[in-house]
């Protein structure tokens, strides 16, 4: 059902609303068959929505519109033959065809004759029935001016309660094709599958009837996509990082930064922590960024390092995470002791585009999981939208990483996708006044409901290719834009995950949340989410703890808490320890009237951290303990200490 079908609206079908209701006394009766018309017309609604395109995807359950390129077809040839024959039957030469960055993928001009979709169709059935290639596919304009081409393989994920019997039965009843994974990529319920066509038009169609069914969550093809890089590029001649430290250079405003040396008296960061950067590759022998080395998942055995000539936007994007600190070498990253993973997972087109594949994108985010990350980045705005990769990313999270990507570069009241994602960590980028960057007309940083955080993006000195590869003739590189907004906001996670390696990306959002320099109108925004991320106050906190609050469902129970609890003012914790284990470096906690027993309340472990305890209103209206007898502090660097009975709130490490 890869085409619409057009049907007359209720008139034409016979219902008469003025003859029918007026008979029906009985109200139950005149309910049910209103409910009945209603459903007429919703499902008439969605099949008349088909009729406004002639082909279309799902995207879990909404039904997006494609454009077909009449002037283009996608042709796989694992075993490319030599030779002006290869498709002249079908009036394409040579010269005709563009050898793709992917894996044995071409496009081709269509014949001069063909002119309409129904010509296409024809086209790619015809090459498809006499096996010409691998595999022969429409390609579709995708958001932006990319393209998506799809291949043989599709994914199927079922609601949870769907057992096997019944989602290979429905596989089977569909003829899908052959099972290549279930539980494809450790996600459950996701099916890979191999279609027996040739024909990229019968698996979009296939795709869709499945994900049509009631028990299917998602299913669509795998495919190529095309998506850019959110960058800028900028005369290199400016070496000042005002986003990590602002002292007015450039006639910026002071203090607009991320406090990065304030930060770094707590820590540069662990070597432990790494940060998986999806993108063309980041170099790998480059002297001044602190990598571990990386991986290629698009088929061209680059190792994690570039492989086109054009492939540079993954190692100016590194830098900002981990350029090396104190080496006597160009410039530093905001978490300068992390290191970061590449993740080659698109490969550069020679328009400054890039090709890219959904599974290739799934198989990363699996790796960054196996390799132990704690954050990813995506410096990319894509072109189309996946169920996979959404699928995907939300395991991830559920398993303890935190994902960043660019929000765009297109001046637009639209996040851009995968930042869009409710997994994903969206982030803007302002200039070195404060403010969004803006360049012109469609360039400039983009905003909108779901963005989380801002961050330096204008102007920014980083990385670049090593030996005159990359933007410049030299190693570093003066750019612009969100892609060099997101990565910082990575690195503020990685260095607070440097402190406290346990938290739960949910965690490390509220630290980071709480540390952001407010930019817009009070708490969050739609300009700059929670506002300029600021790495010394997400590792330096203030902390309230009040199990007595109007607002805890729980009072007086540490067990039960405020869902909206994040230690502020007006959602305190509910136990101290709560508190404590938050803070990454130096920090305060602010204690409120009332007396704090059980758990979190008592043998309390500072970790060694250089922590603040006090009480709001003095030691007679706050007391650790009550009839404990027992209760405890713990320093670890300094001493221990066990005592008895009742603990006023006047305390300092």
């Amino acid at each position: 059902m890869g085409k619409g079908t057009t049907l007359k609206n209720g008139a034409a079908a016979g219902i008469k609303f003025v003859d029918i209701f007026p008979k029906c006394q009985n109200k139950f009766h005149r309910l049910i068959l209103i409910m009945l018309v209603s459903l007429f017309f919703t499902g008439t609604a969605q099949l008349n929505a088909r009729a406004e395109f002639s082909y279309y995807k799902y995207y879990f359950k909404e039904m997006q519109p494609l454009e077909l390129d009449l002037s283009r077809i996608a042709v796989l040839e694992r075993n490319v033959r030599a030779g002006q024959s290869r498709f002249v039957k079908f009036g394409i030469f040579d010269e005709d065809i563009e050898p793709r960055t992917h894996k044995g993928w071409s496009v081709a001009k269509t014949p001069i004759g063909v002119r309409t979709a129904e010509e296409v169709e024809e086209l790619v059935a015809s090459m498809s029935r006499e096996r010409a290639a691998d595999f022969v596919s429409p390609v579709f304009f995708g958001e932006g001016g990319g393209h998506v081409i799809f291949n043989n393989e599709i994914f199927v994920g079922f609601y949870e309660g769907v057992n096997m019997e019944t989602a290979e039965s429905i596989i089977g009843e569909a003829e899908a094709g052959t099972l290549l994974d279930r539980d494809y990529s450790n996600m459950a319920g996701v099916y890979r599958l191999r279609s027996q066509s040739r024909n990229g038009f019968e698996v979009l169609r296939t795709a869709n009837d499945l994900a049509e069914r009631p028990e299917v969550k998602f299913a669509e093809p795998d495919g190529i996509f095309s998506g850019q890089g959110e960058f800028t590029p900028n005369d290199p001649c400016f070496p000042e990082c005002w986003g990590i430290h602002n002292t007015g250079q450039g006639g910026g405003t002071v203090d607009i930064d991320m406090d990065g040396p304030e930060g770094w008296d707590v820590t540069t960061g662990d070597p432990c922590v790494t940060v998986v950067i999806f993108d063309c590759g980041v170099d790998q022998s480059h002297p001044d960024i602190h990598q571990i080395p990386g991986k290629d998942f698009t088929g061209e055995g680059g190792g994690g390092g570039p492989v086109k000539s054009n492939d540079d936007h993954g190692t100016a994007v590194a830098g900002c995470v981990s350029a090396i600190i104190d080496n006597g070498l160009g410039t530093v990253g905001i978490a300068p002791d992390c290191q970061i993973f590449s993740a080659r997972v698109y490969s550069t087109l020679p328009n400054g585009n890039w090709d890219g594949e959904a599974s290739d994108m799934v198989d990363a985010l699996a790796w960054a999981v196996s390799i132990g990350a704690k954050v990813t980045n995506n410096s990319n705005t894509y072109f189309s939208t996946w169920a996979i990769i959404a699928q995907k990313y939300a395991d991830t999270r559920t398993n303890g990483i935190i994902h960043f990507a660019s929000a765009g570069n297109q001046r637009t009241n639209k996040i851009g996708w995968p930042a869009s994602l409710p997994s994903v960590n969206a982030v803007t980028a302002i200039n070195r006044y404060g403010y969004l960057w803006f360049q012109g007309p469609g360039v400039g940083s983009n905003w909108g409901s779901g963005l989380a955080f801002s961050a330096p993006g204008q102007d920014i000195w980083t990385t670049d290719r090593s030996g005159g590869m990359g933007y410049n003739l030299g190693d570093y590189h003066l750019g612009t834009g969100t892609s060099y907004a997101s990565p910082y906001a990575a690195g503020v996670a990685a260095l607070v995950l440097s402190c406290s390696p346990s938290l739960s990306p949910e965690q490390v959002e509220k630290r980071m949340q709480k540390g952001c320099d407010d930019l817009g109108t009070k708490g969050h925004d739609v300009f700059y989410g929670w506002g300029l991320v600021n790495a010394y106050k997400s590792l330096y906190g203030t902390y309230y703890v009040d199990d007595n609050a109007p607002g805890d469902p729980g009072q007086g129970d540490p067990t039960v808490s405020d869902p909206n609890e994040d230690g502020s003012s007006d959602h305190p914790f509910d136990a101290i320890q709560e508190a404590i284990d938050l803070i990454c470096g130096p920090g305060l906690v602010i204690v409120r009237d009332g007396t704090y027993t059980g758990t979190g309340n008592k043998n309390i472990d500072f970790s060694g951290k250089a922590i603040t305890l006090k009480s709001e209103n003095g030691a007679d209206v706050t007391i650790i303990g009550g009839s404990e007898y027992y209760c405890g502090w713990f320093y670890h660097l300094q001493r221990h200490q066990e005592s008895r009975g009742r603990h006023s709130m006047r305390f300092e490490q």
